[in-house]
């Protein structure tokens, strides 16, 4: 009989384990291609999140978004992707308080669009799909 709720007791945690190796040990395959030819990063993009003015000097990227509150976005470049950490401002007169996470974006083939993920803390996707497309009017850094 011992045996019996020993090898029950067993195959519990063999499960138990198998679950949570699973479900917490996802990680998110980021896409990689290189930068298109002339292709940047900076300038004024049209996105589902509002406007964003976006500067890229040589692998890092730096800008903002107005989203709501409004927001900022630092990240690195690796070939035609943009992998960033973003914060939305808070807003203390309506109790809102500033959001945080994390987001990638891959540049298309003619570097007039692009199409990512974005997420809330450490989750690179659990906020949804990010997009934009360039503005084609002149961009003042």
């Amino acid at each position: 009989m011992q045996t019996r709720v020993q090898s029950l007791l067993l195959v519990v945690a063999l499960l138990f384990a198998a679950v949570l190796s699973t479900s917490c040990g996802a990680s998110v395959q980021i896409p990689s291609k290189p930068m298109p030819s002339g292709a940047t990063f900076t300038g004024l993009w049209y996105s589902n999140y509002g406007d964003m003015k976006l500067v890229q000097k040589d692998d890092s990227v730096t800008g903002t978004f107005d989203y709501k509150t409004g927001g900022r976005i630092a990240g690195t470049v690796t070939g035609g992707v943009l992998r960033f950490d973003w914060v939305q401002d808070g807003d203390l007169s309506v109790g809102r308080r500033e959001i945080t996470g994390k987001g990638y974006f891959v540049i298309s083939d003619d570097g007039l669009k692009f199409e990512g993920q974005w997420g809330y803390g450490d989750n690179l996707t659990d906020g949804g799909t990010w997009t934009a497309e360039k503005a084609v009017e002149n961009y003042d850094k």
